[in-house]
């Protein structure tokens, strides 16, 4: 029915999410939000930082590129960026009861240990 580019044209890895009419795609080169009206998806916003699979809850959006990105869906506003001590490999953000998970690292490196950092929600 349709084709669309990805952010900065790159692969897609990740597993879009989706909300309402709003499909989130996240690329290593950015974060697309496309609103589906008239049987079509119409890009409604970009951003260049790109991550993993994006979630959306609480009615907020995440993504996850070696720091924790918290975005407005409806705008693509960057509303908050929380640090974590490391790269973000086929990691996505796992949000459940006001907190939201990311494990830190590259599953191939086939590491048997490894930091699992927890953000609070205000």
């Amino acid at each position: 029915m349709q084709t669309v580019t990805a952010p900065g044209g790159a692969e897609v890895f990740t597993a879009p999410a989706v909300s309402g009419k709003r499909l989130f795609v996240a690329t290593d080169s950015g974060l697309d939000c496309y609103i589906l009206s008239g049987g079509r998806l119409h890009l409604s916003w970009h951003r260049s930082r790109g991550g993993t699979s994006p979630v959306v809850a609480g009615g907020l959006l995440y993504a996850y590129n070696g720091s924790l990105n918290v975005y407005a869906p409806s705008t693509g506003k960057l509303l908050a960026s929380f640090n974590t001590g490391g790269s973000a490999h086929w990691s996505s953000p796992i949000v459940t009861d006001g907190r939201v998970a990311v494990p830190e690292g590259n599953a191939n490196d086939h590491r048997t240990t490894g930091v699992l950092d927890i953000f609070r929600l205000p």
